[in-house]
This record gives structure tokens, C-alpha cells and sequence, in this order.
């Protein structure tokens, strides 16, 4: 059910005019804060995506050389363990016949033949429990190669589990290394007997150069950086950019693995405040105490995002900048509004004047009006009912029911104009009492019963008991349900059946509601209804019944009443009218006192 609108429009005054500068402004400012906001965000979502790429990328590289880290050492584990096989298998034979108690010669070729199959190794060789040279890859037969052992320390030569050993990180300082850069790492493997008994060692020397040139082969980035650490924090393998030398301990990469476990840990950090600068990604090694980490620099992964970021400032630079020149364009024809307003202020005020006229020569007109119509009325109602007698002419009889028909209809309209009139000059009078609304129903209903006959339709009421009482002006609520009735019979066909009703909703509202079965509005026409001289049906409205004011006088009145009008209409199923008077206006029905306790305080 849809409420009518008024039909007085807003003017717009200096305030008005203010409140539309101030409102530009603040829409303006805020739609440029919206795109700033809106631009940081995507931004924002960018940058986090391009690192949770970053970092992925980051993990990936560390682990794949992890794997291949891994698979090396293990690899070379698994040659010093069958090297330490063949070692003690020899020495449970005894001593051959010459008096040694191995075959040199046997195993140094054993060694020498593995060593092609192991890329990262330089050599391995095989030493007595003192740590005596008994064989090597690329010596014969006993001197193992004092070059290649000078750099070993093998006080610190570390257990890391089982019978696998690691010794630190030294330099190739033989006088054939083919750098001064080479450095080498030795890993070993404890011999012993079936009954446990330290036999010897069997060590192999990794070259840092093999892992280096794999990660040469490695995407991280013009800017991007590999290394292979050991636990104390020195670099013994890395990418040619490295900014710490070969051999060089970094203290400032904080805890590393512990020489004596070997776990798979891996961790990011992303270096730099607000915007990253690095982000760093570190491995352990599983079965060697060293760690691998890969350092991506963000003028590498960045750099896509740092021009969408320039893209981006340019377009909210621009959209702000079109927006403040809007802006102003605006204000400037609010400005040329205002001296326009002024300029019209005195023609408005003159035609507001000449409104005020017309409404009050109409107001005043209703003697004018009312006589000579009264008058037509009145001598052809003598005519048609033959007062003076029944020597009249038949047609007379016709015209005069005619004149009088017509009268009666302009009587209407006229009656229709002046009571519009009269509220829009405000000077309709109001005279509020408390009014029982279901006499009032009656009343309509009885007044409207003979036009009802005429077209054959029946008028059903049906009043919810004991109404509250409502603060309102009578003969305007009368005539809002007349008005309502009559334009239900106007509408509906023959033989059909109008329902009036009244109902209360407790703690909200009384309603009035008058249901026709006519053939219903258009959606378009009652977003109208209720503006003045609007017919709600034009089929009607060509046959001269109605001025279109009856629903308009209906709506003021109801204004007036501190009340509301509203329609609720199907194209094809009737149309309902109910008018709603609020919970304020209502007042409760004095209590019904038993005719015993009357007669009682009475006496």
C-alpha cells in the first residue's frame, strides 16, 4: 500500500544553496579519498601477492638445492661405506703374504675408479685409527697426498650421527689448485670391526666449486644471491654476487644448525621496513650440519609492482585532479545560481502574491456561485415535479429534469473547487472532537446508499466491536468516506459489491479501509493519485463524473487531520482506499458501566 504524495515542491533558497555547495565539497573530497583508499588497496594487494609469490619462489629454489645437496652427499656416503666395507672385510682376513695386512693397490684402484661417478668429489683416501695414510684415489701407494690432507684438522673432525663424520671447511692450497678461491670440505665415515673396534677412516673431499656452478644454473634474479653455510657461519659455496668472500664467516646470519643434529628446518625473512627490501629463504641440509640460503632482491621481484605503483599514483593523481576542476565548475554554477536567485527573488514573490489572490477570490466566491445555482436547481426541480399544476408540456417535464441534472453535477464541481480552495488558502476551519468512527462509516454508507442502488451494487460493512475514539474534525472524516464510497460506486460494475471496514492495531494504528472489484489503476497513474484534477480512471472521467478532486480533497483533509491517505490498486482486481488515522490521535472509550452500579451512584 503505497502513501500519496503531496504536490508542493521544494524551493530552493540561499540555504538550499549552501547546503549544495558544502555537500559538492564533501562529496568531492570524499569520492577523491575513496579512489586514494581504493588505489593504496589494490596496491596493497598486489604487493602481498607478488611476495607470497616471492617466497614461494624463494622455498622452492632453497629446497630443490636442498634435494640436490642431499642426493650428493648421500651419494658420497654411500661410496665411503662401501670403501669402508672392502676395508674391513680386508682387514678380518689377516695379513697377506708379503707381511701387510691390506692390499693398497686393490683399494686405491677401488678408489679410483669410483671417483669419475662422483662429480663433487676430488678424492677420497683411507687412514689407519691414527689417522695414517693408507690409500688414496689419486695416490700409490702409501703416500696418500700430504697436499690434499694439509689443510684437514682432524681435531675437529665432528660426529654427526651414527659413524658419518665432518671436519671444517679449508682451502685448497696444493700448489696445482686451480684457484685461490677453491676451497674444500671433508666428510668421513668411521670404520669398525664386527665387535666394534675402531679399524680406520675412509674421507672424501668435496669441492665447493661443483655446488656453485649448479647454482649458477639456478633463476633467482640479476640481483639474487646463493649460498651453502656451515653452522659457524661461513660461506663455503655460493652464486659469483655474493657480497661476503668465500670462506668468510657472516655473524650477522643468526642461529644456524647444530654440527651434532640434523634436522630439515626451513624459515623466510623479509628484510626492510614498510616495502621489502630482500626476502631470504633458508634450508638445513638433511644429512650434512649446512644450510642453503637464497636471498631475492626486491629490485628484481619488485620491480613490476613499483611501475604499477607509478601507473597507479598517475590515475588517482588524475582522477583527483578531473574531480577538483568538476568541483569547481560546479561551485562556480552554484555561485552564478545564487546571483540568479537573487535576481528572481522579487518576480517570485510577486507571483506567490498572485497565487495568494487567486486562492482567496475563489475562497470568497462561494455566495457568488452558490446562489444562482441553488436558484436552477430549485425552479426546475418545480418544473419537473409539476408544483404548478399538470397543464405542462412533456418536454418540459425532459428539459427540466436535464436542467436539474446538470445543475446538481456543477453544483459538484464547484462545491469541489471551493472546498480546495478554501484548504489551500487556509482558511478551512477545524474543529476536533472525539468522534466514534463507526457512526461515521454508518453515516457514508447511508448518504451514498441510493447511488449505490442506482447502479445495482451492494455496500457491506464490517466494523471491528469497540473502536477506539478518534481526536479529528467530523464533517472532514465524513466526507473523506463519502468521497471514498462514492468513487468505489463510480468504478465498480454492476452487480458487484463494495466492503468498507475499520480496524485497530493496538499500539499503532486505526484504519479505514473501502474495497472495490473495478477494474484497477495503473502503476503509473498512482504514483499520482491525489495530485489535483488527476483521474485515476480516464474511461470515467470522459463521461463528465468527476473533476479529479475528489481523492485530492480526501488527502488534505486527512493532512489537516494529522492523518494519511493510502492506495493500494491491481490492474484487473478493484482498488482499496484506506485512510490511517495514528496511534496519537486515537483515545480509549470510556468504560461501559452496568446499569445496576449506574443506578446505584445515581441514587
Amino acid at each position: 500500500m503505497k502513501p500519496l504524495s503531496g504536490t508542493s515542491t521544494k524551493k530552493l533558497g540561499a540555504s538550499s544553496l549552501r547546503r549544495l555547495r558544502i555537500a559538492t565539497i564533501l562529496l568531492v573530497s570524499s569520492f577523491a579519498v575513496l579512489v586514494m583508499a581504493a588505489g593504496a588497496y589494490n596496491l596493497a594487494e598486489q604487493y602481498r601477492a607478488v611476495m607470497d609469490t616471492t617466497t614461494r619462489s624463494a622455498l622452492s629454489t632453497a629446497w630443490t638445492i636442498q634435494s640436490h645437496a642431499t642426493q650428493t652427499f648421500g651419494e658420497t656416503f654411500r661410496v665411503l661405506e662401501g670403501i669402508a666395507d672392502v676395508f674391513r672385510h680386508a682387514t678380518e682376513q689377516g695379513e697377506l703374504e708379503d707381511g701387510r695386512i691390506i692390499n693398497e693397490a686393490y683399494l686405491h684402484d677401488l678408489m679410483a675408479t669410483k671417483l669419475p661417478k662422483a662429480p663433487a668429489v676430488m678424492t677420497y683416501f683411507l687412514l689407519d685409527k691414527d689417522y695414517i695414510g693408507i690409500a688414496g684415489a689419486r695416490t700409490f701407494p702409501v703416500d696418500v697426498g700430504r697436499a690434499y690432507m694439509s689443510g684437514i684438522s682432524f681435531e675437529a673432525i665432528t660426529d654427526i650421527g651414527g659413524d658419518l663424520l665432518v671436519g671444517e671447511v679449508y682451502r685448497d692450497r696444493r700448489p696445482q689448485a686451480p684457484s685461490n678461491n677453491a676451497w674444500i670440505y671433508p666428510v668421513g665415515i668411521r670404520v669398525m670391526d664386527r665387535n666394534g673396534a675402531l679399524q680406520g677412516f675412509v674421507f672424501a673431499l668435496i669441492r665447493q666449486e661443483f655446488f656453485a656452478k649448479y647454482f649458477g644454473g639456478l633463476d633467482v634474479g640479476p640481483h639474487g644471491r646463493i649460498g651453502l653455510w656451515t653452522p659457524d657461519g661461513r660461506l663455503i659455496a655460493a652464486t659469483p654476487n655474493e657480497t661476503i668472500p668465500i670462506g668468510a664467516i657472516d655473524k650477522s646470519r643468526g642461529e644456524t644448525p647444530q654440527v651434532a643434529t640434523i634436522v630439515s628446518h626451513e624459515s623466510v625473512t623479509t628484510v626492510g621496513a614498510g616495502v621489502a627490501k630482500q626476502v631470504v629463504a633458508r634450508v638445513n641440509i638433511t644429512n650434512a650440519p649446512l644450510q642453503v640460503s637464497v636471498t631475492l632482491d626486491a629490485e628484481d621481484f619488485l620491480a613490476s609492482w613499483r611501475t604499477a605503483r607509478n601507473a597507479v599514483a598517475l590515475a588517482v593523481a588524475g582522477i583527483v585532479l578531473a574531480m577538483i576542476v568538476f568541483a569547481s565548475i560546479i561551485l562556480r554554477q552554484i555561485r552564478r545560481t545564487e546571483e540568479n536567485e537573487r535576481a528572481l527573488r522579487q518576480a517570485k514573490a510577486s507571483a506567490e502574491e498572485a497565487n495568494d489572490a487567486k486562492s482567496s477570490f475563489l475562497a470568497h466566491m462561494s455566495h457568488e456561485f452558490r446562489t444562482p445555482l441553488n436558484a436552477i436547481m430549485g425552479f426546475s426541480e418545480i418544473i419537473k415535479n409539476k408544483v404548478l399544476g399538470e397543464s405542462i408540456a412533456p418536454a418540459y417535464t425532459a428539459y427540466a429534469d436535464h436542467i436539474h441534472r446538470s445543475g446538481e453535477h456543477l453544483l459538484n464541481i464547484v462545491n469541489d473547487i471551493l472546498d480546495m480552495a478554501k484548504i489551500e488558502s487556509g482558511v478551512q476551519p477545524l474543529h476536533r472532537e472525539a468522534i466514534d468512527m463507526a457512526d461515521v462509516i454508518v453515516a457514508a454508507a447511508s448518504f451514498v446508499e441510493g447511488l449505490a442502488a442506482q447502479r445495482t451494487i451492494r455496500i457491506r460493512v464490517a466494523i471491528q466491536p469497540r473502536l477506539p475514539l478518534v481526536s479529528a474534525d467530523q464533517r472532514f472524516s465524513r466526507q473523506v468516506v463519502i468521497n471514498l464510497l462514492s468513487n468505489a460506486i463510480k468504478f465498480s460494475p454492476p452487480h458487484s459489491e463494495i466492503v468498507i471496514g475499520a480496524r485497530y492495531s493496538e499500539g499503532r494504528h486505526l484504519d479505514i479501509a473501502v474495497s472495490d472489484h473495478g477494474a484497477g489503476i495503473e502503476p503509473a497513474l498512482l504514483k499520482r493519485l491525489g495530485e489535483p484534477f488527476l483521474q485515476g480512471n480516464p474511461s470515467v472521467s470522459h463521461s463528465g463524473q468527476g473533476t479529479g478532486l475528489g481523492l485530492s480533497i480526501c488527502k488534505r483533509y486527512m493532512d489537516l487531520l494529522g492523518g494519511e491517505l493510502l492506495i493500494d490498486s491491481t490492474v484487473g482486481t478493484g482498488t482499496t482506499a484506506t485512510i490511517r488515522f495514528p496511534e496519537t490521535l486515537l483515545i480509549d472509550r470510556p468504560r461501559e458501566v452496568p446499569i445496576e452500579q449506574a443506578t446505584a451512584l445515581m441514587g
